[in-house]
């Protein structure tokens, strides 16, 4: 990592550390107004604090599978270039390859208007193995805007094969709620969503979707924008979209987590995932030398105020 690079985020209050997740280090920043940290290992934004808040994320305390495609459940998993199981090869990872390969950190910065930029690239033809799994050239670029009001994820994924990439994927944000019972995704009314948990059944959502338990929803053609209402913490997290047509609503519920080996039997109480993606009917194809984004912003605001 060259000395430039360093020196750019050290002002930015920011360094790199060592980390025990896959042996891949971590981007840590401490700011007046938040603290954040960037996994390169998957290019997992991990955790980001408002100051005087919890973290608006949530990070299991399961290490996860030894393995090369082991997971670990916590903070911004980027699903991609398939969402779900791969359906042309079962023993391909759930969820696509992004996630389980090192990222490179390519810049840090500001914006014009004050805000921390960091910005972190994965290229397939750095990964022998991605060319393997994968017969399409492509290059992945996340980057993240971090202020005091919330962050930014601005994942973008480039084309650089001969043939057209037919895609489904997600950003699978795992927030961190004070319970999932009473947890109130607001929304989605009136949306159309396909039940994982009940064989795919076609489904409507009235009103707010509670408690946020035993869930594997896709909502799609979902509208960009909606809410998590959480008492416990007293906040409202807003979450907004562009370039993501489905809404994914994921919680294990107890009896799944129980007899998973990669999450503790009570860590579904304390996150709901609300995902920005592409998924199901909402696949798309990227054209030969076309780029497209998924964008994801999140906001943090105090129920004391309102």
């Amino acid at each position: 990592m060259n000395g430039r690079l360093m020196q750019e985020l050290e002002e930015l209050g920011g360094e790199i550390r060592p980390a025990s997740l896959r042996k891949c280090d971590e981007i840590v920043i401490e700011q007046p107004g938040f603290s954040t940290v960037i996994a390169l290992w998957g290019g997992h934004l991990e955790s980001f604090i408002p100051a005087g808040q919890e973290d608006l994320l949530f990070q299991s305390t399961n290490p996860g599978g030894e393995g090369r495609f082991g997971r670990r459940h916590f903070g911004v998993p980027v699903c991609w270039p398939w969402f779900g199981a791969n359906e042309t090869h079962a023993d391909f990872p759930a969820h696509g390859l992004a996630r389980y390969f090192r990222w490179e950190f390519i810049e840090a910065g500001r914006f014009k208007n004050g805000d921390v930029k960091i910005v972190i690239r994965l290229a397939s033809e750095d990964h022998p193995l991605i060319e393997e799994m994968w017969p399409f050239a492509f290059e992945l670029r996340q980057v993240f805007r971090f202020s005091n009001k919330g962050f930014r994820v601005n994942f973008s994924a480039a084309n650089l094969s001969d043939k057209p990439m037919l895609i489904s994927e997600a950003l699978h944000t795992y927030f961190n709620v004070s319970d999932n019972q009473t947890a109130e995704v607001h929304g989605l009314d009136q949306v159309s969503y396909v039940d994982k948990f009940d064989n795919g059944s076609q489904n409507l959502q009235q009103g707010a979707v509670t408690p946020c338990d035993h869930m594997d929803r896709v909502y799609t053609s979902a509208p960009e924008k909606c809410e998590i209402l959480d008492a416990g913490l007293q906040r409202r997290l807003v979450i907004s979209t562009e370039g993501s047509n489905s809404t994914v609503l994921w919680n294990p519920g107890a009896e799944i987590a129980k007899q998973r080996t990669d999450m503790e039997d009570d860590d579904y109480r304390r996150f709901v995932c609300v995902e920005a993606g592409n998924a199901l009917s909402d696949a798309y194809s990227i054209p030969v030398g076309g780029i497209h984004q998924l964008k994801l912003k999140v906001k943090s605001k105090s129920l004391v105020d309102e």
